[in-house]
């Protein structure tokens, strides 16, 4: 009997997109076996399953993300993916969070502006990643609206963008068919990646970490598909921030037990934001990467925009006068290397450089700036 993860009424516009080259061979996440093209689908022989193409995306999930089923999430990028057509991306970035109800108007402001500033906060991780133009392999985990895959256009032999959410997906595409931007877009969970292993030079996961289902199972994944010597630069929301959370934006919430945190957040801002989130902190990530193989390279505070481009959105758009300024102090505190140590501990969010270790001799790879890594 035919296992076919069922591509619902999105197929029915699915189908009039077509998907570009992939930059790699496709493999069942299921069973690891090759999968063949197939009209607006991928077949896994062996096994049974085909996985859709939606929206010229190949959906290759074995399960929804944390907020919505897949019946849900595949209408939601129906939805998109039809407005899309007479919207610019700016417009479709807002019409998603005109038609997402749990989410704050006050927060709907940030996280779009922090959107729309993606492919200019890209530039440094690139920058710690190196990259060797006809040589190098990008993956960019929990892609979301693109920002890096456009930052790294002509700078890699192929760049594949992959996220859970096959919304997010759908504007991702709007923004890379806007700037022009040739890249592969998976949807898949991190856990179950339809990639062949060791088959990517550098894996990036900026905000991703703290979305997974496991975080454990998204760091044993990553080290499967990176080759010998590759090189993984991630970053996160600090769980032991004391000022407010990047997430929720109140203040110290990481300190209380879940149940407590749930409870505050629904009085402050009307739903559990971080329902869905692991909270996690430099040193435990730490500690994780070592157990799966990695070696360190560079951890830091992870830098925040303080201004942007004329025309831009800047990093505290619709934040309050004191968040503002706040986040002012720190972008000049990041720069003291002596108060480098406390703000990685404490500070709003933190980012890393590790590489997968070799058989033999590291050989060159990213050279990070700040701390060297190490426990808490």
């Amino acid at each position: 009997v035919e296992d076919r993860v069922s591509a619902g009424p999105a197929a029915t516009v699915a189908a009039a997109v077509a998907p570009p080259p992939p930059a790699v061979a496709f493999v069942c996440p299921a069973c690891r076996a090759p999968v063949a093209a197939v009209p607006d689908a991928y077949r896994c022989a062996p096994c049974g399953r085909t996985y859709p193409v939606l929206f010229g995306i190949p959906d290759f999930r074995l399960r929804p993300d944390r907020y919505l089923s897949l019946e849900e999430e595949r209408a939601k990028a129906r939805r998109l993916h039809e407005y899309a057509q007479g919207a610019s991306f700016d417009a479709l970035v807002r019409h998603y969070y005109a038609i997402t109800d749990d989410v704050p108007a006050d927060l709907a402001l940030r996280y779009q502006a922090y959107i729309r500033s993606g492919p200019r906060r890209a530039e440094h991780v690139l920058d710690d990643l190196r990259p060797r133009p006809g040589h190098d392999t990008l993956l960019d985990l929990g892609c979301g609206t693109g920002g890096l895959l456009v930052a790294a256009t002509g700078r890699y032999r192929a760049a594949i963008g992959v996220d859970i959410a096959l919304r997010w997906l759908v504007i991702c595409r709007k923004r890379l068919e806007e700037a022009g931007v040739a890249a592969t877009l998976v949807c898949a969970d991190v856990e179950a990646l339809p990639l062949p292993e060791a088959s990517v030079t550098h894996a990036v996961a900026d905000d991703l970490i703290e979305h997974v289902h496991s975080v454990e199972g998204t760091v044993a994944a990553i080290g499967r598909h990176l080759e010998p010597g590759g090189v993984l630069w991630l970053s996160a929301a600090n769980r032991w921030c004391v000022g407010p959370h990047a997430s929720s934006r109140v203040w110290a919430i990481g300190f209380l037990p879940r149940r407590a945190r749930g409870w505050v957040l629904r009085r402050l801002k009307g739903v559990d934001l971080l329902r869905n989130t692991h909270l996690v902190s430099p040193g435990g990530l730490a500690r994780l990467l070592r157990r799966r193989g990695f070696e360190p390279v560079a951890q830091r505070p992870k830098p925040v925009a303080t201004a942007a481009p004329a025309g831009a959105a800047g990093a505290g758009q619709g934040a309050p006068r004191l968040e503002r300024a706040l986040i002012a102090l720190y972008g000049r505190a990041v720069g003291v290397g002596a108060l480098r140590g406390a703000l990685l501990r404490f500070g709003p969010a933190f980012e890393m450089v590790w590489r997968k270790a070799t058989p033999g001799p590291a050989g060159a790879g990213a050279v990070g700036r700040g701390t060297r890594c190490g426990s808490d």
